[in-house]
């Protein structure tokens, strides 16, 4: 028992770094991720302000307002793509992540109870 106990534990700790290193992937991922979507707020609230104003427009000002528009969703359409191109990737990191930091618990905890069940028998 005392061997099984010591190889799970070894498990656990290489499941550990195998973990540690897909949490950081899905980290950088996400940051990734959450900085495209920021930008796409961003964006869509410059478009939103571009024709929320109070007074008239004129004729010159209307041409720059729409000009300014378009390339706002142009670039917020963008973003979108790209969002959509990452989200697969994202999906999967998050994923692994989630099945490598479970693996860990699983062994450390297979090892808990095998450490304990020696115990019990002394």
């Amino acid at each position: 028992m005392k061997k099984s106990a010591k190889q799970l534990e070894q498990l656990a700790r290489l499941a550990q770094i195998r973990s540690d290193t897909e949490l950081k992937r899905f980290a950088a991922f996400r940051a990734h991720v959450d900085a495209i979507a920021t930008q796409r707020q961003e964006m869509r609230e410059k478009l939103v302000a571009v024709y929320a104003r109070v007074e008239a427009f004129s004729i010159v000002e209307a041409r720059l307002a729409n000009q300014t528009a378009g390339q706002l969703a142009r670039g917020a359409a963008r973003l979108d793509a790209e969002l959509d191109r990452l989200r697969p990737g994202f999906d999967i990191a998050r994923q692994r992540a989630v099945r490598e930091f479970g693996r860990v618990q699983v062994l450390k905890k297979l090892a808990n109870e095998i450490r304990d069940a020696g115990k019990e028998r002394r």
